[in-house]
């Protein structure tokens, strides 16, 4: 999930028109490539890792990213200051390694609609805590959207709600959420000192590194069947699609729409991750994820619009 913010803190330029020009269809074509592939990955890593244990699949996925992303990194590398790897490290802890194992084991245990709708409160979250550290009092329409948010969460999670997913998996989809979080508060000790790309690959690195000592365990002590052919079609799909490709597309798409279009974009993140879920898997759209996903998404884009509206007007 780095998707949400690599790239969005070195451009603050907006569109100042809603009519997409023919210079801003390929950008768009691209983000909803992103939008796409992001979204149905719940699905992916929900079946990959019925047959490739969680570590395995990161450092996996991770090892095949890293070097599709390597030919586009090399012709911007700049040299690492002494004092950005501890940084840059907590980038690669956060933002990979925690996030990752979280999710592709909260996804071991839980729906891809559930993984989906959960993650979808990243936003919120990170407002609610951003407004802390900045000791700004919370405007009521954002604390009130939280509760809505925090209501479709409990919808979701409450015993028996869902007979698919289980407890155990949606509170690690939530433990990913504090991940990156923090993640992206971290992201402002590097933000604008290194090409977007050259970070992006740095943290890929960190997470693969910090994985492979876990993949090495689950191959040791869990022996576990040669995955099939769908199980590596995944691994394929999340480190050439979503990785790879889709940083490198987000990175582009970025500059060129603005950050409040592909801020947009992303709220229909979601509800690719439910019809993945649904079409793919065969998973059940039954009314409390229905509501759920309302009441989250509803939350999310009311508390993101109060929370830009307030920070305009004061």
């Amino acid at each position: 999930m780095m998707r949400y913010f690599v790239g969005m803190e070195t451009e603050k330029r907006q569109l100042g028109s809603s009519v997409v020009s023919s210079s801003k269809l390929w950008p768009l074509c691209m983000a909803l490539f992103c939008i796409i592939v992001w979204g149905l990955s719940y699905a992916v890593i929900r079946a990959s890792v019925q047959e490739i244990p969680p570590m395995s699949l990161a450092c996996s996925r991770f090892v095949l990213a890293s070097a599709l992303l390597w030919p586009f990194v090399r012709s911007q590398w700049r040299p690492i200051a002494r004092q950005d790897w501890l940084p840059l490290l907590a980038l690669g802890l956060t933002g990979v390694t925690i996030y990752f194992a979280f999710e592709n084991y909260g996804l071991k245990y839980t729906t891809a609609s559930h993984g989906a709708l959960i993650i979808a409160t990243i936003p919120l979250c990170t407002e609610l805590v951003a407004a802390r550290r900045r000791r700004q009092g919370l405007a009521w329409q954002t604390v009130l959207a939280a509760c809505v948010a925090l209501a479709g969460v409990f919808v979701l999670v409450r015993p028996g709600a869902d007979a698919e997913a289980s407890l155990l998996g949606d509170l690690l989809m939530l433990g990913a959420v504090v991940s990156w979080v923090c993640y992206s508060f971290l992201v402002e000790k590097t933000s604008g000192r290194y090409p977007n790309l050259q970070v992006t690959q740095i943290i890929m690195l960190i997470g693969l590194l910090t994985f492979l000592p876990g993949a090495i365990g689950e191959m040791v002590f869990s022996p576990y069947d040669w995955p099939s052919a769908a199980a590596w079609g995944g691994v394929v799909f999340l480190g050439v699609l979503c990785s790879a490709l889709g940083y490198h597309f987000w990175n582009q798409a970025i500059p060129a729409l603005g950050v409040t279009v592909t801020c947009n974009l992303l709220y229909a993140l979601p509800l690719v991750g439910v019809a993945g879920g649904v079409l793919l898997l065969g998973e059940q759209l039954t009314t409390g994820i229905g509501l759920g996903a309302a009441l989250i998404l509803g939350g999310v884009i009311w508390g993101h619009r109060s929370s830009r509206k307030a920070r305009v007007t004061s």
